[in-house]
C-alpha cells in the first residue's frame, strides 16, 4: 500500500499545482481584460483629441498642447499592445503547463491503478500458492 501513498502524493502534488496554475492564469487573463480597456479607452481618447485639434484653427499654442498629448497617447497605446501580447503569450503557455499538469495527473492515476492491480495480482498469486500448497498437503497426509 505505500505504492498508493506515494502515487496520492504525487496526485495530490500535481492538483495543488494545476490549482495555482489556474488561478496564475485566471489573474493574467483578467490583467489582460484590463489592459484591452484601457487600450480602447485611449483610442477613444485619442479620436476625442484629433477631432478637437480638426476645431481648433486659430490659436496655435492649444494645436501644439493637443499634438503633444496625442503623441503621448499613441506611445501609452504602443506600450500597452505590447504588453497585450505580451500577456497573451503568457496567457497561451498557461493553458499549455495546465494541458501537461493534466496529462501528468491523468498518467499518475493511471499507473497508480496499474500498479494497485499488479499488486493485488501478485496477493492472489501468493494466496493461490498457499492454498496449493494446503491442498497439497492435506492431499498426502490422506
Amino acid at each position: 500500500m505505500a505504492i498508493k501513498v506515494r502515487f496520492d502524493k504525487l496526485i495530490e502534488v500535481k492538483e495543488n499545482l494545476l490549482s495555482e496554475k489556474k488561478k496564475e492564469l485566471q489573474h493574467t487573463i483578467d490583467l489582460f481584460e484590463t489592459v484591452n480597456q484601457e487600450i480602447v479607452s485611449l483610442e477613444e481618447d485619442i479620436k476625442r483629441n484629433y477631432a478637437k485639434l480638426s476645431l481648433i484653427v486659430s490659436d496655435s499654442n492649444e494645436v501644439y498642447v493637443l499634438r503633444e498629448r496625442i503623441l503621448w497617447l499613441e506611445a501609452k497605446k504602443s506600450t500597452l499592445l505590447k504588453e497585450k501580447d505580451k500577456l497573451a503569450k503568457m496567457i497561451d503557455s498557461l493553458k499549455t503547463e495546465l494541458a501537461d499538469i493534466l496529462k501528468e495527473i491523468k498518467m499518475l492515476e493511471t499507473l497508480k491503478s496499474k500498479a494497485l492491480y499488479s499488486l493485488k495480482k501478485m496477493a492472489n498469486r501468493k494466496k493461490q500458492k498457499k492454498l496449493d500448497e494446503l491442498a497439497l498437503r492435506l492431499n498426502l497426509k490422506s
